[in-house]
């Protein structure tokens, strides 16, 4: 419904206009009425009508300044003349004041309906077109927001370069940016997060990370009269909101506090740092970041060699076998952290894609090292690690299954094969027998059958072949060649070296050095 007011110097003249005005619509509302033009002023400042009816002739103000006055300062009100005269002078005023409607007295109903009609048209018409440009700000207004959250997401996330923050066209963004304290939260839940769109509130932007729905930024704005200790405390006061609201198995790493959008990406590995730097088991709790967090790791999986035999071999069983071990090993590890996790996860990786590239050294593609780290880089759960690192390690045990060095029918050409690759490390026969499904009597009996010679006197000779290369071709010390060789007892490696050679080590190498007794096949004797 429209307000409208009645201005005229007579008082029978307004409610006869008044009276006509209801009879014939209901969509207008009166709010109040006027004898001359300064009051008339007045009433529309206090009573804001849409709609204006207005005689021209009146004491103190007449029509002709009233409307001069109205359409100076509220040009969007609606007018309608209502003169006994047909006076072009006032005519043409309400022409230049751009009226609505000129109604001569005396007027019909139709006439007076129809110049309502034209004027609550008019007046929709405005509304609508306002309400269009309000709607069409607000969602440019929006998308301008929107579009500065997602460059400050995909800067924190390390997307683009440090040294380029984004620039904020949004008045929010650059309002609620200009903050001198800010601290960076990093969520993680085992489970995906319920909030997938930026949100921005009055302290703080939620951002969830784009490329994992486990993975959050929740940026705390902060008042620069607060001392650092007490950003903190604010930060540790929402992330215990944020846990409680998302549930007991999630996680958070907070940063230090910085003054400045550059230093977000540095913000960024705190809070990850101080998220890899929990315990394994460690769920529903928050992480603040200390220089220097990071500790050496426990004692490396002494099943990591028998995890790269069977890929190589393409005993995929056996690899989901060992894959469960070796997390089942640092679950059971009370101070391991995720760092160190991840950090062992690496070398197994760097050791798996050894091994790919000596199968297929010109193979194009992602390298299992590199997929690894987009997935440590986003994870922060053994269980998630366990589960890429199962469908990659078996993927390739199947890949190698055809090619591998020991696909031979023969058991101890394949027990050869394993005893030449891995002469660096403790080869008994025990382990042998376990890795190739043969008991330790039936392999040393069948390996003197099909080579005439004893297992343990192969493995020694491979060895003294191996000591004789290093001690050729490297000055390093007697027992580090021992050590390289699987051999912790120097003493032991001196008698088996002399033993085998007729020389000792040193003996050996001084031979060498000296060019006695080269053969063909560059050897120095024995």
């Amino acid at each position: 419904m429209y307000k409208f007011i009645i201005v005229d110097d007579e008082p029978l003249i307004r409610q006869g206009l008044l009276k006509k005005i209801r009879g014939v619509t209901e969509e207008l509302s009166f709010c109040g009425e006027a004898d001359n033009g300064e009051d008339a002023l007045e009433l529309v400042r206090t009573a804001d009508p849409h709609l204006i009816f207005t005689d021209m002739r009146m004491p103190v103000m007449d029509g002709k300044s009233l409307l001069r006055q109205l359409q100076s300062q509220y040009p969007d009100k609606k007018i309608i003349v209502i003169s006994g005269y047909s006076d072009f002078e006032y005519m043409q005023e309400a022409i230049s004041a751009r009226v609505v409607h000129y109604l001569l007295k005396p007027f019909s109903k139709e006439e007076i309906l129809g110049a309502i009609s034209k004027a609550v048209t008019a007046i929709e018409s405005e509304q609508s077109a306002k309400a269009e440009t309000q709607n069409i700000t607000r969602e440019a207004e929006q998308l301008s927001l929107l579009g500065d959250m997602h460059a400050l997401l995909q800067y924190v996330a390390g997307f683009y370069p440090a040294q380029n923050p984004p620039v904020f066209r949004s008045a929010p963004m650059r309002n609620l940016m200009s903050s001198s304290r800010m601290v960076l939260l990093t969520l993680y839940n085992p489970e995906e997060l319920a909030a997938q769109e930026p949100v921005l509130e009055r302290t703080h932007l939620f951002l969830p990370h784009p490329q994992s729905r486990k993975l959050a930024f929740s940026l705390q704005l902060c008042d620069a009269s607060l001392k650092d200790s007490e950003v903190l405390e604010l930060a540790a006061s929402e992330a215990r909101k944020l846990i409680a609201g998302i549930g007991p198995q999630a996680c958070i790493g907070i940063s230090t506090v910085k003054s400045a959008v550059t230093e977000l990406p540095q913000a960024r590995e705190e809070s990850i740092s101080a998220l890899n730097c929990r315990a394994i088991a460690d769920q529903g709790q928050f992480f603040h970041y200390h220089p220097g967090s990071y500790q050496a790791g426990p004692v490396m999986w002494e099943g990591s060699g028998d995890l790269i035999f069977f890929i190589e071999s393409g005993n995929t069983e056996k690899v989901t076998e060992l894959v469960h071990s070796y997390f089942e090993y640092y679950r059971g590890q009370p101070a391991a952290t995720i760092h160190q996790l991840k950090e062992n996860c690496r070398y197994l990786i760097a050791e798996v894609k050894a091994l790919v590239s000596a199968y297929f050294p010109t193979q194009g593609g992602q390298h299992p090292s590199s997929s690894l780290e987009a997935v440590l880089g986003i994870s922060f759960d053994a269980e998630e690690i366990r589960h890429y690192f199962l469908t990659v390690l078996t993927s390739i045990a199947e890949l190698l299954k055809e090619q591998s060095v020991y696909s031979s029918p023969n058991v101890i050409d394949n027990v050869k094969v394993y005893i030449r690759k891995n002469i660096s490390s403790p080869v008994t026969l025990e382990h042998l027998s376990s890795l190739f499904y043969i008991s330790p009597s039936y392999l040393s009996f069948l390996f003197k059958d099909k080579t005439g010679e004893n297992l343990i006197d192969y493995v020694n000779q491979e060895r003294i072949e191996r000591a004789k290369l290093l001690l050729r071709t490297s000055d390093d010390k007697i027992y580090k060649i021992a050590k390289a060789l699987g051999i912790d007892n120097a003493k032991y490696f001196f008698r088996l070296f002399k033993k085998m050679t007729g020389y000792t080590p040193e003996e050996y190498r001084k031979q060498c050095d000296n060019g006695k007794g080269g053969g063909a096949d560059g050897s120095c004797g024995a």
